[in-house]
C-alpha cells in the first residue's frame, strides 16, 4: 500500500517541482550564508550532476556500452511527455548539436523570481553531466535561456551522426531502454535536495545547511503542498548511487 502511494503522489512531481526546490535552496543559502552560500550551491550543483551522470555510466556498462558521447545522449534519465520544453537539431555532422528553445526550468524560476539561482544551475548541470559519465568526454555550450540568450546551444563534442540511420538507431535505442533509464520527477527532486543538503553540510556546517534545508522545504511545501514535501524528505533518504 506505502507503494501505491508513493506513485500516486509521485504523478503529481514534473519540472516545476524540481526547478522550484532548487531555486529555493540557493535563495535561503544566500540570505543565511551570502558568498559562501551561492558558493556550496554552486558546488552541490556539480556534485548532484555527477551522481547523475555516474548513474547514467553504471547502466551503460551494465548493458556492455561503452562511455561515449552517443551513449551519454542514449542512457538520459528525464523525459517530458507533457512536452513543456522544446528543443531542435542544429548540425549533425560534424557535431551534433542541439538547441532548447523553451525550457520550463526557467520559466518556473521566472515565475517565482529566482532566475539568479537558475543561472547557477544552467552554468553547471550539464558539463557535470557529461563530466560523471565519463570525465574524458566534453560539452561545449554557447547561449544560455536563463542568461537572456536566444537558446541554450549545446555541441556534442564527440558525437556525430554522418547519416540518418545512425541517428534515428540511437533514437530508437534511446526510446527502448527509456523504461529501465528514466526516472520521475520525485526521484529527481528527492535526489537534489540530498545533493544540495550534504554539500551544504560540508561546507556551511550543521545549523546553516539545517536552516537552509528547513526554510526551503517550509516555503516549497506553502507553494506546492505539505504532501510533496514530506515525500521529497521520505525519497531523500537513499543511495542515489544506487541503480
Amino acid at each position: 500500500e506505502a507503494g501505491m502511494k508513493r506513485e500516486d503522489i509521485a504523478k503529481d512531481f514534473y519540472i516545476e517541482d524540481h526547478a522550484l526546490l532548487y531555486g529555493l535552496m540557493g535563495r535561503y543559502a544566500e540570505e543565511l550564508c551570502g558568498k559562501a552560500g551561492l558558493q556550496a550551491l554552486e558546488k552541490g550543483t556539480i556534485l548532484y550532476g555527477k551522481e547523475r551522470g555516474l548513474r547514467m555510466a553504471m547502466r551503460a556498462q551494465r548493458n556492455g556500452d561503452e562511455l561515449s558521447q552517443r551513449n551519454y545522449l542514449i542512457y538520459g534519465e528525464w523525459s517530458d511527455p507533457r512536452g513543456l520544453c522544446s528543443s531542435r537539431t542544429a548540425s549533425m555532422s560534424p557535431i551534433y548539436r542541439t538547441e532548447t528553445l523553451v525550457c520550463e526550468w526557467c520559466r518556473t524560476w521566472e515565475r517565482y523570481d529566482l532566475m539568479r539561482y537558475g543561472r547557477i544551475y544552467c552554468s553547471h548541470i550539464d558539463k557535470s553531466l557529461v563530466k560523471g559519465f565519463n570525465p574524458e568526454n566534453e560539452l561545449d555550450m554557447d547561449g544560455s535561456l536563463s542568461k537572456g540568450d536566444p537558446c541554450c546551444g549545446f555541441n556534442w563534442i564527440g558525437a556525430d551522426y554522418g547519416d540518418e540511420a545512425s541517428a534515428s538507431a540511437d533514437m530508437e535505442k534511446k526510446a527502448k531502454l527509456s523504461e529501465s533509464n528514466v526516472r520521475d520527477f520525485l526521484y529527481h527532486t528527492a535526489h537534489l535536495y540530498s545533493a544540495l543538503r550534504r554539500c551544504f553540510l560540508l561546507e556551511l556546517g550543521l545549523s546553516a545547511a539545517g536552516s537552509i534545508c528547513g526554510s526551503a522545504m517550509k516555503e516549497y511545501s506553502e507553494l506546492l503542498g505539505s504532501d510533496k514535501a514530506a515525500a521529497i524528505l521520505s525519497e531523500a533518504d537513499q543511495d542515489f548511487l544506487h541503480i
